[in-house]
């Protein structure tokens, strides 16, 4: 069996569901908040050596693997650690630490009390925790006011210059998606009530121009409204992010009490 930090993801980023990379970034932004990180660069060997108990006896060993920068491991006793190569470049230990310390989460109890969706197959999702860990969207945008060169703002965050440049892609070219009509109508269906009739009545009545009591808009129907309209994608699109980023403080105030944080 291979040894787990040598698994390779399954699915690139961009067809991760969005619902799960939503999930991945709020457990990033719970945990810089529960160990009260402002600011770059996150510690996250500290973060390690003082686990928080939803992390449930995860230790640090600094060795000279030669294999690999960082791996995670469950031992026979039930102890977890995160074992880190010495001998790696600093930046390349940041960031392994950071994907392990995300597979560690996954093999938690608690997580597994939360129905986390990423349990099953961490490593398709350690990758993209890693980035939205030790670079903040806003936090990248900030710095990016005052310095603009991916090796000065590799170094300022303390990672890697190839996770820094994809980072930074993500944030301020996010790739188009063909399907991202058809995305954004599913995320929409998702919501509860009454949320879901109130964006279905401002679809109804930009898009379609009708009564939306008299007919209820489909899931494909609002689908090809979205990929018709540009200008109604993103309006949709920014109506829902807000929306949805009220959800996220709710999340992260939720878990930062199961954290028990101070």
């Amino acid at each position: 069996m291979l040894p787990e930090a040598q698994i390779r993801p399954e699915l690139s980023d961009e067809e991760l569901p969005d619902e799960d990379v939503f999930l991945v970034e709020c457990l990033a932004w719970g945990l810089l908040r529960a160990y009260e990180v402002e600011g770059p660069p996150v510690p996250v060997r500290e973060m390690i050596k003082q686990a928080l108990p939803v992390f449930e006896r995860l230790e640090l060993l600094e060795l000279s693997l030669g294999l690999y920068s960082a791996t995670y491991r469950t031992c026979l006793d039930g102890s977890r650690l995160i074992a880190v190569d010495l001998e790696a470049a600093h930046t390349d230990r940041r960031a392994s630490m950071a994907r392990e310390l995300f597979v560690a989460f996954c093999r938690s109890s608690r997580a597994a009390e939360l129905g986390w969706p990423c349990c099953e197959r961490p490593h398709v999702y350690k990758e993209l925790f890693a980035r939205r860990l030790l670079i903040p969207a806003s936090w990248l945008q900030q710095a990016c006011t005052e310095d603009v060169s991916v090796e000065g703002l590799a170094a300022r965050f303390g990672v890697p210059i190839s996770m820094m440049s994809r980072r930074m892609n993500e944030v301020f070219r996010p790739p188009p998606r063909p399907d991202r009509g058809e995305t954004l109508a599913q995320i929409m269906f998702s919501l509860e009530e009454p949320w879901l009739s109130r964006f279905l009545e401002l679809m109804a009545k930009v898009a379609a121009n009708r009564e939306p009591k008299r007919s209820r808009p489909t899931q494909q129907q609002v689908a090809n409204w979205l990929d018709a309209s540009p200008a109604l994608y993103q309006d949709v699109r920014y109506l829902l992010s807000t929306w949805r980023r009220q959800w996220n403080i709710w999340l992260t105030t939720r878990l930062t009490a199961e954290f028990d944080c101070p």
